[in-house]
């Protein structure tokens, strides 16, 4: 059963809220990545779902500093204030989301980017009706 679903979040676009309760510490997904360099992260139509990969790795392998995280990864807002965390699996080439504390159902989840941002922060905005 999928815990979370796609929707549009007015003053955001889209986002992923919760589709059940989900409890501190629970896996919200974990989903695959498409590891690639940090120059194709950067082009045209990828530059704004690029997540950070093997760059923040002790030992990064050239051309994987980046990744395209597949399933919702790449649609999750950001939050000063995250309910959530991302862990990176390098082994299986896997990022999971893991609730940071207890998430209602209906709850947007977030977890913070850890970068510079590069758009205006639309605060905590609501699920569209």
């Amino acid at each position: 059963m999928l815990k979370v679903a796609v929707v549009r979040i007015s003053g955001k676009g889209r986002g992923v809220i919760a589709t059940v309760a989900i409890a501190a510490g629970d896996t919200v997904e974990r989903s695959p990545v498409l590891p690639l360099s940090l120059a194709d992260s950067e082009c045209p139509g990828l530059n704004e779902y690029g997540m950070a990969w093997e760059e923040n790795h002790d030992n990064p392998t050239p051309g994987r500093e980046c990744c395209i995280g597949l399933g919702y990864l790449s649609i999750y807002n950001h939050a000063d204030r995250p309910n959530a965390k991302l862990e990176h699996h390098y082994d299986t080439d896997e990022i999971s989301v893991v609730a940071l504390r207890d998430i209602a159902a209906g709850e947007e989840i977030t977890y913070d980017y850890v970068v510079p941002l590069w758009f205006t922060d639309a605060g905590e905005a609501k699920a569209a009706e």
